[in-house]
């Protein structure tokens, strides 16, 4: 008798706490497949639509909170900083309908997928169940290319980001490119940290200055130059960053963890 009730106590913990983990939805798995089809080019790199999901993930959430208002309150038609984003968040919210899933979820498993998508990209784990909002973000958050490392370092630090997160953070900028579709450094296919060390000695094609500052600052070079001469070290602090980044806004207790899909996909 008193077997029983403890199970029946634990099984009632784990369901209001969040300690029975949900199975992922089956239809990310079609999700995934149909992302591979764009995300992965035929030279087995990463694509414009990966880097531009990647990319849509932080537009989504660093302005207030992970909940696909980017693309439901017109954010990415809207608003200057996100000229770029404009097809990707056309293709997502197709997607979304075509799939009925959640648009907030959407944007960070393809950010997520589009990561893995990249030679070299590590698997960040995605969650699933955010609660979609057609509310625009405040407006006036998002960092520009030319903010010094001062101004960035407090914006991520106003958000809950510690400097070794943000500059982790940057390293997704190994496979982007500028508005004028110039890669940030020699390898934008694959996602590794030869990012930190062009740009820092100047041998990118091309780097925002906001990058250049942040590779020379007294609050932030440290960090900068360890992630360039250490992959793993970059992956390590990369991932849970870019995890809590995603998470922004949102309990994660209450969210079903779909990282096996995007490992399955790429196994």
């Amino acid at each position: 008798m008193h077997s029983l009730k403890l199970t029946v106590l634990l099984a009632t913990l784990a369901a209001n706490y969040g300690l029975a983990g949900a199975q992922c939805p089956a239809v990310w798995t079609d999700v995934a497949a149909d992302l591979k089809t764009t995300f992965v080019g035929t030279d087995g790199l990463c694509t414009d639509d990966a880097r531009a999901a990647i990319r849509l993930s932080f537009h989504d959430c660093y302005p207030g909170n992970c909940d696909g208002s980017v693309i439901l309150a017109n954010e990415c038609t809207d608003r200057g900083e996100n000229t770029q984003l404009i097809d990707i968040c056309s293709t997502l919210g197709d997607k979304a309908t075509q799939f009925s899933v959640g648009v907030a979820d959407l944007i960070q498993f393809a950010a997520a997928f589009g990561i893995a998508s990249c030679p070299g990209g590590p698997v960040v784990p995605v969650k699933v169940g955010r609660v979609d909002s057609s509310d625009p973000d405040p407006e006036g958050q998002m960092l520009g290319p030319n903010d010094n490392a001062t101004t960035i370092v407090t914006s991520f630090a106003a958000k809950g980001f510690s400097i070794t997160e943000l500059v982790a953070l940057m390293g997704a900028h190994s496979t982007a490119k500028d508005l004028n579709g110039n890669a940030l450094d020699t390898t934008v296919g694959d996602m590794d940290s030869t990012f930190y060390t062009e740009t820092a000695d100047g041998s990118a094609p091309t780097s925002l200055n906001s990058d250049k500052f942040l590779s020379n600052s007294t609050q932030t070079s440290a960090d900068w130059s360890s992630f360039g001469a250490d992959a793993s070290a970059w992956a390590a602090a990369f991932v849970p960053a870019m995890e809590k980044m995603s998470l922004l806004g949102n309990d994660e207790v209450s969210l079903t963890d779909c990282s096996s899909v995007i490992t399955d996909a790429f196994a």
